[in-house]
């Protein structure tokens, strides 16, 4: 009963923190840094999901305020449909982004191998620090897998409006991957990057 109890507690507390994680207000860094821009579903007829549409979005904000210099465009496919990044490019383009900000990685096929491909991107480019767009239920996950590559992380959440059911299945799909990768926790545990001062 008790290890029923504390498992449940750990769910529990897992589940709020990955909401808070991604409720919080990010800092903004000192110089416009690249924003990688995580991909999500995009469908057979190359629609993007409302998910990839939020998080295009803020990623174009970003670039449009000043905070971003670039965008780099993260997601692959699982079929024949058009890559997260192709998607994602021509959604920018339509909100107002020019093709000199865009830069595109459509090979990966998951948030490890987004963290891996743009963590050797960043490095050929020289960068060591990146803003990084998700979800706002993705962004502790993602942002530990990036840190784990040794990045300075600025995480900005792309507000998603769901309902409180949805809300609850995605924070638990969020939670049971965390727990499944202990080692993501102890990538979280570092301090979030100061609001710098001046």
């Amino acid at each position: 009963m008790w290890l029923a109890f504390t498992l449940g507690l750990l769910i529990v507390g897992a589940g709020f923190f990955v909401h808070r994680f991604g409720a919080r207000t990010a800092p903004d860094p000192s110089t416009p840094l690249t924003a990688v821009i995580l991909g999500a579903r995009v469908h057979p007829d190359g629609t993007p999901s409302p998910a990839l549409v939020d998080r295009v979005r803020r990623g174009v904000e970003l670039v449009q305020r000043g905070q971003a210099r670039r965008l780099l465009l993260s997601g692959g496919t699982p079929d024949t449909r058009p890559t997260e990044a192709a998607a994602m490019a021509t959604l920018a383009l339509s909100l107002g982004a020019r093709p000199e900000h865009l830069a595109l990685e459509p090979q990966s096929r998951s948030t490890f191998e987004n963290a891996a491909r743009c963590a050797e991107w960043l490095a050929r480019e020289g960068e060591t620090e990146v803003l990084l767009v998700t979800c706002d239920f993705h962004l502790a996950r993602a942002t530990a897998h990036f840190r784990a590559h040794q990045l300075t992380v600025w995480p900005h959440a792309s507000r998603r409006s769901l309902t409180a059911a949805d809300r609850l299945m995605v924070t638990a799909r969020e939670v049971i991957a965390l727990l499944r990768r202990p080692w993501l926790l102890l990538r979280l545990r570092r301090r979030r990057p100061a609001r710098p001062v001046g």
